[in-house]
């Protein structure tokens, strides 16, 4: 794939993410440009339950499967909470990456090979300190999804 074809899909694949759907294109052109591609094969976990949230994922092709660990009898139980495809997302839910506690809520193995697009915490900060008005858009976003689950 060349560099102009792998920018616009990771630009429409920013563009997916309801977290980002303000902002402008040239913003959105410049996010895009701060994610990196990872190639991940069938089996290989991309994210840990329990690790930092050091980054976010969008999947480019593949699936994935998203796993938590639960409690039952004082032995780990390993359950299947959603798939997720092409246009989805690893670490980012609908209110953005915030977390608590800053540790991952499950683990994310790969069902099948995948292209994933990543970006770094530190990356996104730096983007939202150059553009000021970035974090205020992610926490009202945040609030609006908020308020319409109460």
């Amino acid at each position: 794939m060349d560099e102009s074809a792998d920018l616009t899909l990771r630009i429409q694949l920013v563009k997916k993410q309801p977290v980002f759907s303000q902002l402008t294109d040239k913003e959105t052109e410049e996010l895009a440009s701060l994610f990196s591609e990872k190639k991940v094969a069938s089996e290989q976990t991309i994210v840990k339950e329990g690790d930092p949230v050091d980054s976010i994922y969008l999947i480019a092709s593949g699936t994935a499967d998203v796993r938590h660990v639960t409690i039952k009898d004082n032995a780990p139980v390993v359950n299947s909470v959603a798939i997720l495809s092409s246009g989805d997302a690893i670490g980012l839910n609908e209110t953005g990456f915030y977390s608590i506690s800053g540790k991952r809520t499950a683990t994310v193995v790969a069902m099948t090979d995948m292209v994933l697009y990543r970006l770094s915490v530190a990356a996104f900060h730096g983007f939202a300190l150059a553009h000021s008005h970035v974090s205020d858009i992610m926490h009202k976003h945040a609030e609006n999804i908020l308020n319409e689950k109460f």
